[in-house]
């Protein structure tokens, strides 16, 4: 399952980029998270953006390959969060701004899959408090 972040890069790289290889390589085995789903939609302010979005979200849906996280999944986040804001005193607005981060990564543990992410630090600071699979890549920032 790839982190909004990964989408972003293959958009802006195109078809020779590697980001675009990446998820070009794991298509027939990938899901796409509801949150990154939304983040993506938010991010696509133009017509050509947001009909790109729009295209790639439904053939996710048509393939049943859409990952909501469950109630359990939000208690968690929720729960995370709270012990990252009590634990890392340090961390306690970074925490709130955690909450798509901890929902994807909760999805992705649903279905026992791995989150592909140029988002290090969040998702490692997530992790030290919640068990999911994590893979790391570098992503061109703009």
């Amino acid at each position: 399952m790839f982190d909004t972040n990964i989408y972003v890069a293959a958009l802006r790289e195109g078809l020779g980029g590697p980001s675009f290889g990446r998820l070009e390589e794991a298509a027939p085995r990938t899901f796409l998270a509801s949150v990154v789903s939304a983040e993506l939609r938010a991010g696509a302010v133009d017509d050509v953006g947001r009909r790109t979005v729009i295209d790639l979200v439904k053939r996710f849906e048509r393939l049943g390959r859409v990952v909501v996280p469950t109630a359990g999944s939000w208690n968690d986040a929720g729960d995370v969060l709270a012990k990252i804001a009590r634990r890392q005193p340090g961390f306690r607005t970074k925490a709130h701004g955690l909450w798509n981060d901890a929902l994807i990564a909760l999805s992705a543990r649903q279905i026992g899959a791995t989150i592909v992410t140029g988002n290090r630090h969040d998702f490692e600071l997530l992790r030290r408090y919640v068990r999911f699979a994590l893979e790391t890549v570098p992503v061109a920032r703009e």
